[in-house]
């Protein structure tokens, strides 16, 4: 879930793509082996482009779009079905792009989502690379966590039909400790995403997942510096269910907006020919 956006939205061109149902606004940039970035909680895609942009000069093909729900992308059955739906669309871009020996990143719930493409979708991804999945579904009482975590925005909502941005700053204020302002600076692009961001995360995060899902796949877990508790618990069950030990890199959560270099590195770390990373970056 995005704690704070910051920068400018850049706009290279974007093209839809029909998939499950829907239309997906994607953004394809460089030439190589593919990458295909799935987004988190407040974010879209062209928050995105500075990350695609280094793994383009790193050497790769790199596919950023907007969720269903978010942006220039389809609303068509949304929301409401989670991680599975998003990783179904993910999957189902993948064929339609004709791409192969895909890399998957998926950072924040976007991470959870590409989780869900390993999980429900192997034979579409050549690998995954999660990074810090607020998985609350597999940790124990992780619903009961979220739904606790909820109840206030659900009730601004019931006072204030359709307030997003109030509910998204609401939510943001809970999760950082500190007050948030609706016309804080810092969060101009989120706000563009408030109403995914309340109506959808919850249901994402909650995806559950088994070692018989994630075993044997080739999954990246990677962690910041300080991970919250509902990402570090979640990325210790993760770890086990996958029988792979995290990355661990010198980062906050948002560093994918403000270093490109560091997931670019573990991209670069997870491709064939390289040493497969664990431990420290």
């Amino acid at each position: 879930m995005t704690m704070q956006i910051t920068g400018q939205r850049t706009a290279p061109p974007r093209h839809p793509v029909a998939v499950n149902g829907t239309t997906l606004a994607v953004t394809r940039i460089g030439s190589g082996p593919p990458v295909l970035i799935i987004h988190g909680g407040g974010e879209d895609a062209g928050m995105l482009i500075p990350q695609a942009a280094a793994l383009a000069s790193a050497g790769f093909e790199a596919i950023v779009y907007d969720r269903r729900g978010t942006g220039a992308s389809g609303r068509e059955d949304w929301p409401g079905r989670g991680a599975g739906q998003h990783a179904a669309d993910a999957a189902a871009l993948v064929e339609a792009l004709c791409l192969e020996d895909v890399t998957v990143v998926g950072v924040s719930s976007g991470g959870v989502i590409a989780l869900a493409v390993a999980a429900n979708h192997p034979g579409r991804v050549a690998r995954v690379i999660a990074w810090e999945p607020p998985a609350a579904g597999v940790i124990p009482g992780g619903a009961e966590l979220t739904a606790q975590l909820m109840a206030p925005i659900d009730a601004h909502l019931a006072a204030h039909p359709g307030d997003f941005v109030g509910a998204q700053a609401l939510l943001l204020e809970m999760v950082l400790g500190f007050p948030v302002s609706v016309d804080d600076p810092a969060l101009v692009l989120a706000r563009a995403n408030a109403e995914p961001m309340i109506r959808d995360e919850p249901a994402i995060t909650l995806a559950v997942f088994t070692a018989e899902q994630l075993d044997g796949r080739e999954i990246t877990l990677a962690v910041g510096s300080s991970p919250n508790e509902v990402v570090a618990g979640a990325v210790a069950v993760l770890a086990e269910l996958t029988g792979r030990p995290p990355v661990q890199v010198a980062a906050d959560h948002e560093v994918y907006l403000s270093d490109p270099s560091v997931l670019t590195a573990i991209v670069l770390a997870v491709q064939p020919g390289v040493e497969q990373p664990g431990g420290n970056l």
